[in-house]
């Protein structure tokens, strides 16, 4: 199986459409004023369309479902194949339909981030994600496209979850409250897919994150203190999870061999 290429964010001055519905009352959106006079808004998939063809934008913010509850990420998803290297910034709850949507762009190549309504503060996210110089979405494009779709079916939206949970500071627990579930019924349902424990799970993929940050010239050191770690010994226990050392991660090709072993890594053997 071959991998595209992880997509570099674009986190300069461009216009960012935003398809975000605040009519009706349904929502009060509160932005930082930075973030208002950047983002160019819109409430329908049509707007939205014709704002992506107008010229270059430095990122896409949208919710999954327009001011008719049409669907956004299917209405974008050529768009989206077209040009892989522009963030999508999804801001959504943790929903099943959701999650399976996340998937599919992603299969389209695209670069896709997730906020998570109403977990994280929208602008915070935006700061986080496009802030000038921000890193590029590291793992995540392929744990989703060369782990997460190879998945069965009906665990794709846990291990989705996970991808976006793996960096910088991974905690199953975490993860099992933006599913809305306790630890113990994560791990059941991880169980009944034939896969590892939440744990099992979140060191291979947070494995993924310290290795392409590996092969794009990150020192270990620097990649132990982005993840609160006091030094530099669990992460190479970690990467010799998936048998490779920090040394030998020294550009893309290396990463890739990884994705078959996290794969497997985390299924259960018997």
């Amino acid at each position: 199986m071959t991998h595209p290429p992880a997509a570099v964010a674009v986190s300069g001055p461009g216009p960012i459409p935003a398809l975000i519905v605040t009519n009706g009352g349904r929502r009060q959106l509160v932005l930082s004023e930075r973030w208002t006079r950047r983002l160019l808004f819109c409430d329908r998939v049509a707007e939205l369309k014709l704002r992506l063809d107008e010229h270059p934008v430095a990122a896409v913010l949208t919710e999954t479902r327009d001011a008719d509850g049409s669907p956004v990420p299917a209405a974008i998803r050529a768009w989206v194949h077209r040009n892989p290297r522009v963030p999508v910034l999804l801001w959504s709850g943790a929903g099943e339909g959701a999650l399976r949507e996340i998937l599919d762009l992603s299969a389209a190549g695209g670069d896709i981030r997730l906020i998570l309504r109403p977990r994280d503060d929208l602008s915070t996210a935006l700061d986080r994600l496009l802030a000038p110089g921000a890193l590029n979405p590291g793992a995540v494009p392929a744990l989703l496209r060369g782990v997460v779709l190879a998945a069965p079916a009906c665990i794709q939206p846990e291990l989705t979850l996970a991808a976006y949970h793996a960096w910088p500071k991974p905690s199953v627990q975490d993860w099992a409250d933006a599913l809305g579930v306790t630890r113990q019924a994560l791990n059941r349902r991880l169980g009944a897919a034939r896969f590892g424990r939440a744990s099992l799970v979140l060191q291979h993929f947070s494995a993924a994150e310290i290795a392409i940050r590996l092969t794009q010239g990150a020192r270990l050191r620097d990649i132990a203190a982005a993840m609160g770690r006091p030094d530099e010994r669990s992460l190479r226990r970690r990467l010799s999870r998936l048998g490779t050392r920090s040394e030998q991660m020294r550009d893309e090709a290396d990463f890739r061999s990884l994705i078959p072993r996290i794969a497997a890594g985390i299924q259960l053997r018997f």
